[in-house]
């Protein structure tokens, strides 16, 4: 039963993660997360998602490394949305302004806080 639980939660948890990549892509593609879509700024935000990517081929798609990484990411992602939220040409040039920049990126790195937490409990659930 437990291995059950564990492969849900790691089902869950892959989806939750590639919705908050697709989402930051999409996003980044159609409005742009500082300014319009041609901010070259917005171009560290794909790096979020090549991170994403490295980290869970470095996990080997292994719940208890999927864990780590997608906690990895979340700090990378709040590391980019402090140093963007307060460079001055944000805070010059974005109509959103630095809390626009902050609050959509915690939206990002709670999507990858909940994606490692699932992927934790399919590790705790299914150590094998």
């Amino acid at each position: 039963m437990s291995s059950h639980r564990g492969r849900n939660a790691y089902r869950i948890g892959a989806a939750v993660a590639l919705f908050a990549a697709a989402l930051q892509v999409w996003m980044n593609l159609a409005v742009g997360i500082v300014g319009s879509e041609d901010n070259p700024v917005n171009l560290a935000f794909y790096l979020v998602v090549v991170t994403a990517a490295a980290c869970a081929f470095t996990a080997r798609f292994r719940a208890d490394g999927m864990a780590r990484a997608m906690l990895a990411v979340a700090g990378v992602q709040a590391l980019l949305a402090a140093v963007i939220a307060t460079a001055p040409s944000t805070v010059r040039d974005d109509p959103k302004g630095p809390l626009g920049v902050l609050a959509l990126s915690a939206g990002f790195i709670a999507l990858w806080l909940v994606s490692a937490a699932l992927f934790h409990k399919a590790a705790r659930n299914d150590p094998g």
